[in-house]
């Protein structure tokens, strides 16, 4: 498969933003250094921040994901990874943050990688009909006599 210029620029964007996401939250999470800030324990961010479960997985998934698009390596595989994440991020920079120019830049660099790989995901999506199981030899809609 061969990419478009912007669907090349648009993959490396995204994976620089998501690397420095991954890397900031290692930081806070094994040195306390917060290069975005630290956020209050009231606040959503704050509380995933403090959550170190959930924090150290959402940034390992962060930094798989980022690592997949930046080496161009099954960045197919990246993009599912980081599409969850990207939709979460937008959804809170829209209405907690209400940071509109980084929704779009995020909303639209991932738009652009899920149809750049649509040929990829679009087998995940394909309608297969529900059917039953059955004994080999069997008929489909024959019933097993007793």
């Amino acid at each position: 498969m061969r990419l478009k210029i912007y669907e090349t620029i648009a993959r490396y964007l995204l994976g620089i933003i998501y690397l420095f996401g991954a890397v900031d939250g290692f930081l806070a999470l094994c040195f306390g250094i917060y290069l975005t800030g630290e956020s209050t324990d009231a606040s959503f961010h704050g509380v995933l921040q403090h959550t170190v479960y959930f924090w150290s997985f959402l940034k390992s998934i962060e930094f798989i994901g980022a690592l997949s698009l930046l080496l161009n390596f099954k960045p197919a595989l990246g993009t599912a990874l980081l599409t969850p994440i990207s939709s979460v991020l937008c959804l809170f920079y829209v209405f907690d943050l209400h940071w509109y120019y980084a929704f779009t830049l995020v909303a639209v660099l991932n738009l652009v990688l899920l149809k750049a790989y649509w040929p990829s995901f679009r087998h995940l999506l394909a309608d297969y009909p529900m059917r039953r199981p059955h004994a080999a030899g069997m008929l489909p809609d024959a019933v097993p006599e007793t």
